[in-house]
């Protein structure tokens, strides 16, 4: 239902324990892991685009951060929200908006985002700062609702088939069309940071890649150590909320800073998805096992092909380039380091492919360099790929920040 492509590739849970209402830590996190709870709680599996509720995920995160904004203004508002009355409640200005978002787009899910509410503002009297904060966030609830979605003005991709007459080829490509339609919040366009073409297949580069990943990534490969395994299996569906929640929680940590950290992931990650069908749907370049099993046709005399050869992890059903996870880590590892310092005892990850088992990363350039290389360990990427799609994924960190960036 959410069409957001962090939720395609990198599963977004919450970190705690998923009660029917969320606890009072972070009021921002909080509500987050509520509509992880009731997105799974809805979600259809026979249909899950929605185009009515294409970016409804990021929706409640902007109107979040636009109700937080709008109660202390620090950072630039999106969609324009004026500022609310002094003295205005922000937990009742969050709890509202959030609460107004879900509602829409999950009501059969009403009465556990009422219990909700009610937690969010046990501790919030009633009187007229809490009325602001209503006011204010039915407000930016309202806003948000508006921005985004499809624009049928964009035409759909369409899905060609690469193959020779009378050759098999995949009907149909793991991203729905529609998601073409999806307005963008940084870029102009889907293709605005589209990266070059892969190198050819004749070239050294490409040669040295190739045998690489074919050494490493192999799935009996006795060139991979046995942590390196785990961490390919680990990284292929890793968990981000953790680490949000250690930023959010830290000492000093306003409720605006962390709604606009918030929004700006569930943004960025819109635009990745985007950024990905684009470039992977117009380079159309294949996976490691397809050209290690070709390579005889690919005129590289450097590369020898291996008619058996698989790989540690499951081909994904789409092209190969540009690296989706490698562009997800470098866009987040961008946004998530200009929150502050590393959270003491470093980043904390967790997984959906080994439940109950933690990775800590010093650093989020261990985070980037660590995520990609999983994908040449497990057989999906080739390295030349990693390295052309980090630039562009910063680059739209970048954006994305300058677009709600600070007032002063």
């Amino acid at each position: 239902m959410q069409g957001i492509f962090w939720r395609q590739i990198v599963p977004i849970a919450a970190f705690a324990t998923l009660a029917a209402v969320p606890a009072q830590a972070e009021i921002v996190a909080d509500w987050s892991d509520l509509l992880t709870h009731v997105g799974e709680a809805t979600s259809t599996p026979d249909d899950p685009f929605d185009p009515a509720s294409v970016h409804s995920y990021t929706q409640v995160m902007l109107a979040m951060f636009e109700a937080a904004n709008a109660v202390t203004p620090r950072y630039r508002s999106y969609v324009g929200l004026a500022p609310a009355p002094a003295g205005a409640s922000i937990d009742a200005a969050v709890a509202t908006a959030a609460h107004a978002v879900l509602l829409k787009y999950f009501p059969s899910e009403a009465k556990t985002i009422h219990q909700a509410m009610v937690m969010s503002l046990r501790d919030v009297p009633a009187g007229q700062a809490r009325k602001d904060g209503e006011v204010v966030g039915r407000a930016a609830a309202a806003a948000a609702m508006k921005a985004g979605g499809i624009d049928p003005a964009l035409p759909k991709i369409g899905y060609m088939p690469r193959a020779r007459p009378g050759q098999w080829a995949p009907s149909s490509f793991p991203y729905d069309p529609r998601m073409a339609q999806a307005r963008p919040w940084f870029m102009a366009s889907a293709s605005d940071l589209r990266i070059g073409p892969p190198p050819a297949l004749e070239s050294s580069a490409y040669a040295t890649a190739f045998n690489e990943v074919k050494l490493r990534g192999e799935k009996a490969s006795k060139a991979r150590t046995e942590a390196e395994t785990a961490g390919a299996i680990f990284w292929a569906f890793y968990k981000v909320d953790p680490v949000m929640r250690q930023i959010a929680e830290q000492p000093g940590r306003s409720t605006v800073a962390n709604a606009r950290m918030y929004a700006l992931i569930a943004m960025a990650s819109d635009d990745l998805g985007l950024m990905m069908m684009d470039g992977k749907m117009h380079h159309g370049f294949w996976r490691p096992m397809n050209a290690i099993r070709q390579a005889a046709e690919d005129g590289n005399p450097a590369t020898v092909p291996d008619a058996a050869w698989e790989p540690l992890l499951n081909t994904p059903r789409q092209p190969e380039y540009p690296c989706g996870h490698c562009s997800v880590a470098a866009t987040f590892a961008t946004i998530l380091a200009a929150e502050g310092p590393v959270p003491a005892g470093g980043l904390r990850f967790t997984s959906e492919r080994m439940k109950g088992v933690t990775a800590n990363l010093p650093n989020w350039d261990s985070f980037m360099q660590t995520v990609s290389e999983a994908r040449i360990l497990g057989g999906v990427h080739f390295r030349t790929t990693w390295d052309a799609s980090m630039p562009a994924a910063k680059k739209l960190g970048t954006l994305a920040m300058e677009r709600l960036a600070p007032l002063n």
